[in-house]
């Protein structure tokens, strides 16, 4: 078969992106996944930063956020926000993925079990040959393992729930913290047709099954009575099929230090590692990942991709990285929580949130503690606070 300039391994946002750009950018492309499309285990949240990277058409939007809300401890403090988009997975990552080959990437559908480096080429499969290879098959995928060895499980959170068959009443994206010891939430995602409902904590912690099953008991009490069912108190029967996966998120960010590419290929999106340690986001830096890795291969040296990726969000991972343990200890939950409210707190909250703030978010909490502690004595309440 005649050599191809990249094979891209993995067809979801990552993958489908960097196929594109390289399209785009005049190289031949192969791109290799076996099951597409399919439903992915993600809430399937567009962040409100990076959107713009995001390329969602409005055929897979199911709903617009109006406000994303972190509860802890019987505290609620709920952002209103416009820009987020909620979509469904299987929806956009076709989108992508059919853009990608109506720019001119070849679909090889198969899985990507084998890669050997001869004659100046990688040869895929045993069969298909190419200059650079892309990797975008996950965290848990072929070239992760391939190039750089599995992610330890202590630097991957696990992520599961379900598909709650019932109709949201308001487009709020919820965060429940402190449910468990623990780093890690629960979340309550609404859909066009159905919540998406799970837990994110750190691979093996105790107790995150539990912690969900109670969730859906105080706002739906009901019980599961057959796979893929659950009936409510009310009698009513609806569908609640189950997802999970594992996401990267790095305890240490001397992880990132890492070059996650070399001479000929490169790692994007999960398979890099690339996702925000504290909340476990990714789908932003998977679509930008995938553009830059390609931009790099356009210009001949994959390496480049360290100094892309790291002028765009490296600041993002390391800051989480390192402040990931401390966000989640309790007594910073309980104090952030006790005086979220006051104007100084909320303020910063708030620019988080929507993704307006850049700077370092730990010193300036402290920094406002004081002021915060003199509004809270004065009864003062932020004035864009939704009440619950």
């Amino acid at each position: 078969m005649e050599i191809a300039d990249v094979a891209v391994i993995g067809g979801g946002p990552a993958g489908a992106s960097a196929a594109r750009e390289a399209v785009g950018r005049g190289l031949s492309t192969l791109l290799f996944d076996h099951a597409h499309p399919r439903r992915k285990a993600c809430g399937g949240g567009l962040p409100v930063k990076g959107i713009e990277w995001m390329d969602a058409p409005e055929e897979a939007i199911e709903c617009r956020m109006t406000s994303i809300s972190f509860a802890y401890g019987g505290t609620k403090l709920k952002v209103p926000v416009t820009k987020g988009k909620m979509v469904r997975r299987d929806d956009w990552d076709h989108y992508l993925f059919q853009r990608a080959a109506e720019a001119g990437a070849m679909h090889v559908k198969e899985r990507v079990k084998q890669l050997e480096r001869k004659d100046g080429a990688w040869v895929i499969n045993g069969e298909y040959r190419a200059r650079y290879v892309i990797g975008a098959d996950g965290v848990n995928g072929f070239t992760r393992r391939h190039f750089m060895g599995p992610i330890p499980r202590q630097h991957l959170f696990a992520a599961a729930g379900y598909y709650l068959g019932l109709k949201p009443v308001e487009n709020e994206v919820e965060f429940i913290l402190g449910a468990i010891p623990g780093e890690g939430y629960l979340w309550i995602f609404p859909k066009a047709d159905h919540y998406n409902i799970g837990y994110c904590y750190n691979a093996g912690t105790p107790g995150m099954k539990q912690a969900l099953h109670r969730l859906m008991q105080e706002r739906w009490p009901g019980e599961f009575v057959a796979p893929g069912k659950y009936r409510l108190a009310t009698g009513e029967e609806v569908e609640c099929l189950q997802f999970g996966s594992a996401i990267p998120s790095y305890n240490d960010p001397a992880l990132f230090d890492t070059p996650v590419s070399g001479e000929s290929w490169v790692l994007v999106g999960d398979a890099a590692g690339h996702v925000n340690p504290i909340h476990g986001e990714g789908l932003n830096h998977a679509a930008l990942g995938g553009r830059l890795a390609a931009r790099a291969i356009a210009e001949g040296d994959p390496t480049r991709f360290e100094e892309y990726w790291r002028e765009h969000y490296a600041q993002e991972m390391y800051r989480a990285a390192t402040s990931k343990r401390r966000v989640y200890r309790p007594l910073f939950m309980r104090l952030g929580f006790a005086l979220g409210g006051t104007p100084a707190v909320f303020g910063l909250l708030a620019k988080l949130t929507r993704g307006e703030y850049e700077g370092r978010a730990m010193r300036n909490f402290w920094l406002r503690l004081p002021l915060a502690l003199l509004q809270a004595l004065f009864g003062m309440r932020h004035r864009g606070l939704v009440s619950a």
